[in-house]
């Protein structure tokens, strides 16, 4: 299992890490991204990967496209009430999607064995990570006093971290 999690967390710092734009940077604030970024200036998208894009997400709105060093196309887009970043490389083939939602759009199975494992606590807000053909759940719970930071892969539950609240 951990190394199912470290081979997750080197694929999405690899594919971060080839991700340095050259370009102009920007600030964007497109539902919870708020975050600066660079946008190439001639951000041509082909086909194949509009054709992959289109078919995954036909549903995106406030669509944002740009374009690395590398060639890797990303997109941010929300769509039914989620907000997401996604990339594909020049074939179109999809390499990773970050999208932050609330507790109402967390799978039932996942949002079960949460709520069974911690009763008491409400979900703060969920990123869930695709990638490598695997997907992860960040949830953040919360209660009066404190923030766990949990993650769901593969049915298991891992505790990241606890924060006290300020008062």
């Amino acid at each position: 299992m951990k190394k199912i999690s470290i081979l997750l967390a080197s694929g999405l710092l690899v594919v971060g890490a080839a991700f340095a734009q050259s370009s102009a940077s920007v600030k964007v604030n497109v539902g919870k991204f708020n975050e600066e970024f660079n946008v190439a200036e001639n951000t041509n998208i082909n086909t194949r990967v509009m054709n992959s894009f289109n078919k995954m997400y036909s549903d995106a709105s406030n669509i944002i496209w740009t374009k690395d060093k590398n060639k890797i196309d990303r997109v941010y887009f929300e769509s039914k009430g989620k907000v997401t970043r996604s990339a594909f490389n020049q074939k179109g083939q999809f390499l990773y999607s970050i999208t932050t939602y609330g507790e109402q759009f967390l799978p039932q199975d996942i949002l079960f064995q949460v709520k069974q494992a911690y009763y008491g606590r409400s979900i703060f807000t969920v990123t869930e990570v695709t990638a490598l053909n695997k997907t992860a759940y960040l949830i953040i719970l919360e209660d009066k006093t404190t923030w766990l930071h949990i993650k769901v892969l593969d049915g298991e539950i891992f505790e990241e971290k606890m924060l006290l609240k300020a008062n």
